[in-house]
Order: structure tokens, then sequence, then C-alpha cells
């Protein structure tokens, strides 16, 4: 039972990495299936092996497309050459794991039409792809708030460093709140079973 439990909490930290068909790099964002909105950015992350050959195993690049001929898109070329060096500002270890960490974003552009896209990434030596599917709402223009009679107002109260902020850092602790539900329902289950 413990182990079942162990299991399902570990798959909770591994499904947000995509691992390629060569083995040579993993894509950590998108996410698949996230939600992205036209005229914001696209955050995009993958991690790639210490390996001083990876030049010679890997050529990436990265595209913004679409398989739904409904949508009348074109795509998009992110980078037509995506970075691979295995500079000291791009490594990070895990236990005693060495990898490298590239991040860029993609300005989705406002005109784009609402659907299911597609995040490419494909290498061009080892000829294979990794899909990830995204979906883009449509574009959302900024609210500006109307002048009122600053004589009656009363201050907002602005932000704070102490709100809570809807951005990629939250990720990890999304997975551990899931992780810890999974638990504490396997817990009940199992508790459960044992008084019947």
């Amino acid at each position: 039972m413990i182990l079942f439990i162990l299991f399902f909490i570990c798959c909770g930290f591994v499904l947000a990495e995509v691992r390629s068909p060569s083995l040579t790099y993993n894509v950590t964002l998108p996410e698949p299936n996230g939600l992205y909105v036209a005229g914001q950015m696209l955050p995009i992350s993958y991690t790639l092996p210490d390996d001083p050959n990876l030049p010679k195993l890997l050529s990436l690049s990265i595209s913004f497309t679409t398989t739904d001929s409904n949508l009348n898109s074109t795509g998009a070329v992110i980078t037509p050459d995506a970075d691979i060096s295995q500079g000291f500002s791009f490594r990070r270890t895990r236990n005693t794991y060495v990898y490298y960490e590239h991040q860029l974003s993609y300005a989705i552009p406002k005109n784009t039409v609402p659907g299911n896209y597609i995040v490419m990434f494909n290498d061009a030596i080892s000829k294979t792809n990794t899909s990830i599917p995204i979906i883009v709402r449509p574009y959302a223009p900024p609210v500006i708030p109307t002048p009122t009679n600053t004589a009656n107002s009363r201050p907002s109260g602005g932000s704070s460093i102490f709100s809570v902020h809807n951005n990629g850092s939250d990720r990890q602790y999304n997975n551990i709140n899931w992780a810890a539900t999974l638990l504490l329902g396997v817990v009940l289950i199992a508790c459960s079973n044992i008084m019947l």
C-alpha cells in the first residue's frame, strides 16, 4: 500500500516533463494541454543532459503551429536554432544528476484564432519531434479604469508582496497539492476498508 501511494506521489512530480523520442532533451514548459491567451507570452523551457557530445546528437528548432485546418493558421517558427549550450548559467542539479535548463518566451499574436495548437520541438539530427498540445484562448484587451472623482475616492489597496499571484512558480506547489490530495484520498479509502 505504501509503495502504491509513493508511486502516485512521484507521478505527480514527473507529469510536467515530456521526454523527447531521442532522449536528448526534455520539455518542461509549456505544460501539455495548458491554457494560454492570445496577446500574452507563452513560456517555453527544456532541459538537456550533461553530455559533451550533445552538439553532434541534437539540432533543435521550436515552432508554433496547428493541425486544425479550420483555424487557417500557417504557424510560426519560434526559433530555428534553439540554444543547446551547456554553460554554467544553465547548469542545474537534482540530487547527483546534472542537467542544463534553457528558457524562452514566445509572444502569441493578438490575432491568433482561439483553438488547439502545438508547440513542436524538432530535432533535425534524429529526425524526430516532440509535440506539446496547448489551447489558445481569445485575446483579452486590458481593462483601463475610467477616471473617477478624486475628491471622494479612496486608495484601492494596490498590490502587496503577500498577495497570491497566478504564475508559473506555483506549478510545483500545485503538483504537491495534487499529490497530497491523492494521498489523503488513498488513506481514507484504506481506512474505510479496514473499518469494514
